[in-house]
């Protein structure tokens, strides 16, 4: 299934006086998959209401973070651990635990 992280990162200008605000996103593609549970019980979660997401970027090397936001299934979660695969230090993949 086809979905977007989007990063909203806000800034102040000292000089300008002004706030601001930039969003990136990281279109790709993703799939349920079990979670672990150790990450899991670290985290505080229960997987029935955080689910892991298997996400292949579209552009090779993007890379979601904690904080960053998704809908999945019409509804938007939060991105709460990120674990990436990345065999020659680029990331081609990473699991992602969900939450509301």
């Amino acid at each position: 299934m086809a979905v977007t992280f989007t990063r909203t990162t806000r800034s102040y200008s000292g000089t300008t006086d002004t706030p601001t605000t930039q969003t990136t996103t990281l279109p790709g593609t993703a799939i349920r998959v079990r979670g672990d549970p150790h990450r899991y019980s670290a985290l505080g979660l229960v997987e029935s209401k955080a689910p892991t997401l298997l996400w292949i970027p579209t552009t090779y090397g993007d890379t979601p973070e904690p904080g960053d936001e998704v809908v999945w299934r019409s509804e938007t979660y939060t991105a709460r651990d990120v674990e990436v695969v990345a065999p020659d230090g680029v990331t081609i993949a990473a699991k992602v635990i969900v939450e509301k």
